[in-house]
């Protein structure tokens, strides 16, 4: 089971890294074509409402929702009755979100002034027309969810990683080749174009690969369909902060000097980078297995495999965001080289990088924490949580922003995310009966302990090297971010060795043996 998820870990690890490597060029040639103003600012405002949309309908969440369902039918030698439910899903499902789509196209101006009211008449009009023309790629993005859904549950994950890729390269085309002639709306297009390719063309040459079976059918009385609607509509009726943070970010944004959202989402994926590599591909590859385990009624090792893989993100995560908080500014100066973003706009970017680094571990946490109430087949919980958290975290949101401007939005955001993985983890812990979940905790405060000692030491070395290195050009930024990180991690070893965490010892020995010079 390990050896599976670690080969299903690494497909999806591999199709992360490419993406979030090619999400870091999408934003460089926007950054490079148009720079960071309120042209910027209203295109990635024109996301909330196809966001909203797809989250609406739990397209976002496709894989947890459907993928228990089908493996239930799998475990119980019914596959057959598996097929059935996903025509009926894909078709019934396709009909409303089309319906949505085109009430949204209807009623998209009046929808803008709610979700954006800080912009002046003319950006909202901006927001309007990019919204409209971005809004037919939920549909793509929707059924691509659950023909995704379909290849990981049989075990297949190359093709479904290849999507968000494809996307990427359709908005990096459109910013290269119609930026130039149309401005903004040439992403857009790009967006439009990419969710065809990759997320609805290619992922149906998936599907048919996998051996799925498909006939149009609206047999919504099947038990499986309200199995399937059981699991999603808590997803759909919620409003969890780890799918707001964006909403909540431009809505206040909007009130903000000009490009504080562009500011605010090159901080946000920059930090997802290392955190779409670390906790996205697991979290994605390990739940099939999860589901599984528990359709076969393995709760003890469901147990050890969140347990693991809850410890690899921790391990992994906490040390980058301290590193990453240590070095903000320089990372920005270097990968925003060469666009037409300089001085403030580099820098504003770089302290929300920082700001956002902060709570990094949280969104990787709770993407296996979130899977793991997923698995048992309670989509409820997480939905709760989310929801009461989110509401929660609204006036921290409002009085950090009014107090720190768009700095605020980004620890505001930080702050959300930290304390609802950290009530997933205890109620997760209480529904699987976990009994590692002390030391868990330990090697958590471990983890925290050593991670910011390296951390402020990283910053200083930093503030020093600042000094003696042009590290406002690439190369000199290179150097910086080579040399502090190489004597953070060696400082964060010898810690590690202090503070007596076993694990260290233990990935050392596997990643030693597995680049074979053990033999």
């Amino acid at each position: 089971m390990h050896r599976r998820i670690a080969a299903a870990t690494g497909i999806v690890m591999t199709s992360v890294l490419l993406s979030r490597v090619l999400g870091f060029f999408r934003d460089w040639t926007l950054a490079h074509q148009m720079g960071s103003n309120a042209i910027t600012d209203a295109y990635n405002a024109a996301f909330t409402l196809p966001d909203f949309l797809n989250y609406l309908i739990a397209g976002g969440s496709l894989s947890v929702t459907f993928i228990p369902v089908f493996a239930k039918y799998a475990a119980e030698k019914r596959e057959e009755e598996g097929w059935r439910v996903f025509s009926t899903v894909i078709t019934v499902m396709g009909f409303v979100l089309v319906g949505l789509v085109l009430l949204g196209e209807l009623f998209a101006p009046h929808i803008v002034n709610w979700i954006a009211p800080g912009f002046s008449p003319g950006e909202r009009a901006r927001v309007v027309f990019l919204t409209r023309l971005m809004l037919p790629a939920q549909i793509c993005f929707y059924e691509g969810s659950i023909l995704s859904a379909v290849q990981y549950a049989k075990g297949q994950f190359v093709i479904p990683s290849l999507a968000p890729l494809i996307y990427n390269i359709g908005i990096i085309l459109g910013g290269i080749l119609l930026a130039p002639r149309i401005g903004i709306t040439g992403f857009a297009v790009g967006v439009l174009g990419g969710a065809i390719a990759g997320n609805f063309l290619l992922q149906i040459y998936g599907a048919y690969r996998a051996g799925a079976i498909f006939s149009p059918s609206f047999d919504v009385k099947h038990s499986g369909f309200w199995l399937f609607l059981k699991l999603s509509v808590p997803i759909m009726l919620a409003v969890s902060v780890s799918f707001a943070d964006d909403w909540i970010i431009r809505y206040f944004g909007s009130y903000l000097q000009a490009a504080s959202i562009t500011w605010l989402s090159y901080g946000k994926n920059l930090m997802r980078v290392p955190l779409g590599l670390v906790g996205q591909g697991v979290g994605v590859a390990s739940f099939p297995f999860l589901a599984q385990l528990y359709s076969e009624k393995k709760v003890e090792e469901l147990n050890r495999v969140l347990n693991t893989t809850f410890k690899g993100l921790v391990f992994l995560l906490l040390p980058i965001s301290a590193l990453t908080i240590a070095q903000s500014v320089p990372i920005v100066n270097l990968v925003f080289s060469h666009t037409r973003m300089h001085g403030y706009d580099l820098y504003a970017t770089g302290q929300t990088l920082a700001y956002f680094s902060i709570g990094m571990f949280a969104w990787g946490a709770q993407y296996i924490l979130a899977r793991g109430f997923y698995a048992t087949r309670d989509t409820i919980t997480p939905a709760v949580v989310g929801t009461v958290m989110t509401a929660l975290n609204i006036p921290v949101y409002w009085w950090l922003a009014h107090h720190m401007q768009y700095l605020g939005l980004a620890l505001a955001s930080s702050v959300g995310i930290i304390a609802y993985t950290a009530v997933l983890f205890i109620l997760l812990n209480r529904r699987t009966k976990n009994p590692e979940e002390g030391s868990l905790v330990v090697f958590f405060l471990k983890m925290t302990a050593a991670s910011i000692v390296a951390g402020v030491v990283c910053y200083r070395l930093a503030l020093l090297l600042e000094n003696h290195l042009p590290w406002q050009r690439i190369w000199g930024a290179l150097a910086l971010l080579v040399m502090v990180t190489s004597a953070g991690i060696l400082l964060l070893m010898i810690l590690l060795k202090i503070l007596r965490v076993p694990e260290l010892d233990r990935y050392l020995r596997k990643v030693w043996a597995y680049t074979g010079l053990s033999e």
